[in-house]
């Protein structure tokens, strides 16, 4: 069969019930047959009846690896770059296909007069290849239904949407264990936000001449703080208990680039960390944000051959 083993299993011309090879047939295609891992994103599998032949196990096989394959595919549709129109666009594409699927899934078991009957090859496949198609679906809101206005369905409301199906089994689709595994695991891994700038050195004292070096300089601060409160607050172990405010006099440009010339003699000495912090106060009167000191990053600041040689002395 070709195409999506979704749209091909229920193709009213050349479907499931066109498939007359014989038992030997699929323990053939089964002997090299090669089962696709689950999904690493997956948020739910399907617990079902296990196959008792070879034709049931074979089709079961196919299914199963076309459904892994899609989910793990999100990851490519929904990239981490992605703009939230790319992403609403990307949703709307997988809806309709899977809309699609469930539709032609449903017209087929009218058709057919598929049941419940799973004896019967074509019942066990068709029920399957159904239950997967409601996962993908699930999945879909799941995972991505924050790009979408679209009315969220649970499991059972999907079963009764496309198949009228009120008695749907919920317990056909759950929740997967390891996916709650890896949500402990992101929990554990949470840090602590950094309260002092570290800096590594235990020679302080060089810190506060290259401080009084570039004061001098470039008129880092203003007459409401002095070069010892800033060597104060850079050695803090937790600057949430000082209670000087760094008054900056020098443009943003000059303080953006001093950041970053510092930067690698402390462990948290860094734009996020500054404004985390509260306590960097521009020439204008505001309090110093990472993102001012982002937009004004400039490689040829004032000053700049006289900033890197005092820095220097650090080294």
């Amino acid at each position: 069969m070709k195409g999506s083993i979704f749209s091909s299993l229920v193709s009213i011309t050349n479907g499931l019930h066109r498939d007359n090879r014989q038992e030997k047939d699929f323990k053939y295609l089964l002997s090299d047959f090669k089962l696709n891992p689950k999904a690493n994103n997956a948020v739910f599998k399907v617990n079902f009846k296990k196959p008792l032949n070879a034709k049931k196990e074979y089709y079961q096989k196919l299914i199963y690896n076309e459904t892994e394959n899609t989910i793990a595919s999100f990851v490519k549709e929904f990239p981490k770059n992605a703009t939230t129109p790319e992403n609403k666009y990307s949703f709307t594409i997988l809806l309709n296909k899977f809309d699609k699927y469930l539709n032609d899934i449903a017209t087929y078991i009218n058709k057919r007069g598929i049941t419940a009957d799973f004896n019967n090859d074509d019942n066990y496949i068709i029920n399957y290849l159904k239950v997967s198609a409601i996962r993908l679906y699930a999945e879909l809101q799941v995972q991505y239904g924050q790009f979408s206005e679209n009315t969220k369905f649970s499991i059972s409301e999907i079963a009764e949407k496309y198949f009228n199906d009120e008695t749907f089994d919920i317990s056909l689709i759950e929740k997967s264990t390891t996916k709650k595994v890896a949500t402990k695991i992101t929990s554990k891994t949470k840090v602590k936000p950094k309260t002092s700038f570290g800096y590594k050195s235990n020679d302080t004292s060089t810190l506060l001449t290259v401080l009084k070096l570039v004061n001098l300089k470039i008129d880092l601060l203003d007459n409401r703080t002095t070069v010892e409160q800033l060597h104060e607050l850079l050695l803090a172990k937790d600057f949430t208990n000082t209670e000087s405010q760094i008054y900056l006099q020098c443009e943003t440009t000059q303080f953006s680039y001093l950041v970053t010339k510092l930067k690698p003699f402390f462990n948290g000495f860094n734009p996020t960390v500054i404004e985390r912090s509260g306590k960097f106060i521009t020439k204008t009167g505001t309090l110093l944000k990472a993102n001012n000191l982002h937009k004004n990053k400039v490689h040829n600041p004032k000053e700049k051959e006289e900033i890197d040689k005092i820095i220097q002395q650090l080294q």
